[in-house]
């Protein structure tokens, strides 16, 4: 029996993308087996944050669906297959790494800002319904849970914090003015007062001489 690449039918067998690319990754030569290991050196090697997920529940629709939603944010969905996945581990320097994967693993690699992947992620599960699970994730040499992952998503984005500081900065200042200016009117009231009550003394005395 052959075995063909996904959206083929063999006749008796169609395979997702993710199930094709492990079986290929087993049973491919060494040559590429060394291909494969350099590849995901490049992506540790720039990533700023790992994410470990589970894939198994995944369909090929949203399989699609989830890279290309993290395509669109530069950030890169690998499926991976776990001995390969610790020998660029451990050839890259980031032994840490090797704590993401375990069965059915799809590594998501992410730069620059580490709270976009995790946002983009859980956004993804919630909005889909998707039975993609997270497992694990890793920012330098920091392992974090699924569940701190989950707070990571929820916490303020940068983008947001900006935009409460530039608030917060403007009703600062619009304060600052309504204080400046208070002041100053009020003293010229103040300064106007007594100016204006000399005269009248000084009026009423004048007469009286």
């Amino acid at each position: 029996m052959s075995l063909e690449s996904p959206g083929l039918n063999s006749g008796l067998f169609i395979f997702p993308d993710m199930f094709w690319q492990r079986y290929r990754e087993d049973y491919m030569p060494t040559e590429a087996k060394a291909g494969v290991i350099e590849e995901l050196k490049t992506y540790m090697e720039g990533c700023t944050i790992a994410i470990s997920t589970d894939y198994s529940g995944l369909n090929v629709s949203d399989m699609n669906l989830l890279r290309t939603t993290l395509r669109n944010k530069d950030i890169t969905y690998k499926v991976v297959k776990n001995t390969l996945f610790k020998r660029a581990a451990d050839e890259s320097d980031r032994p840490e790494l090797k704590e993401l994967v375990d069965q059915n693993t799809g590594i998501i690699f992410g730069y620059g800002d580490e709270q976009i992947p995790a946002k983009i992620i859980s956004e993804f599960i919630k909005e889909t319904g998707s039975e993609l699970t997270i497992n694990a994730g890793v920012i330098g040499t920091q392992i974090l849970s699924a569940e701190e992952l989950d707070q990571l998503a929820k916490l303020p984005g940068k983008d947001e914090l900006v935009a409460k500081l530039i608030g917060q900065l403007h009703g600062q200042l619009a304060g600052l003015v309504f204080v400046l200016n208070s002041p100053i009117s009020g003293f010229a009231r103040v300064l106007n007062g007594p100016v204006t009550g000399l005269t009248n003394v000084l009026n009423a005395r004048a007469q009286q001489n």
